[in-house]
């Protein structure tokens, strides 16, 4: 089978470009919140800066490889 045509790259870089600017967002946010339900320093430091950008870039793939299916069938 072949693979049909590839998304513009200007779609990737807007999708990262979203996932960076909602992790400036959200990043004061969602300290606040762990902090409040009572999170140790430490922990909140890990979740603000590894899981809050890991999971918003894994976010962005998805929904670009989603779009990817999309556009080449």
């Amino acid at each position: 089978k072949k693979a049909g045509p590839s998304l513009p790259l200007w779609m990737g870089r807007l999708l990262t470009g979203s996932a960076y600017f909602s992790m400036v967002s959200f990043y004061s946010g969602v300290g606040k919140f762990f902090q409040d339900q009572g999170t140790p320093t430490w922990l909140t430091f890990i979740i603000e800066w590894c899981l809050l950008p890991i999971s918003l870039l894994m976010l962005s793939e998805l929904i670009s490889r989603i779009m990817q299916a999309i556009h080449s069938d």
